[in-house]
């Protein structure tokens, strides 16, 4: 869903930014619309990792904003994960790391947004 929301109000990010994936691709679009009648600028949350030897944007937070920014074409804040997220992953090693977010999905294989096409180098 979010990559039809993405297509279709032909958004795209700035080319110098790695590249933004996901592996959520479920949203309540009540939720969306929700935000998108309540809020002005919508905050997506973002963990810049290089996963096998590649730099992501990594959406670890806000999917719902993000698909209610687009929709609307109100302004995206990217903010870096939240505390908590981070000092979780402080405790780990970067090679636990890059597995741990490799093999943690949320309801889908890792997935660029702008284009829905799964992220073939981290299956």
């Amino acid at each position: 869903m979010i990559t039809q929301i993405f297509q279709s109000v032909g958004a795209t990010l700035n080319p110098e930014s790695p590249p933004l994936i996901s592996c959520q691709k479920h949203l309540d679009m009540n939720v969306v619309r929700n935000k998108m009648a309540h809020f002005q600028v919508f905050v997506v949350r973002v963990h810049d990792v290089e996963l096998r030897g590649k730099r992501y944007w990594l959406v670890v937070d806000g999917h719902h904003n993000l698909a209610a920014a687009l929709l609307s074409g109100k302004p995206i804040k990217w903010k870096e994960p939240p505390r908590k997220y981070q000092n979780i992953m402080k405790k780990y090693t970067a090679s636990e790391l890059e597995h741990f977010l490799i093999q943690n999905v949320t309801d889908s294989p890792h997935f660029y947004v702008a284009t829905g096409r799964t992220v073939m180098e981290l299956l």
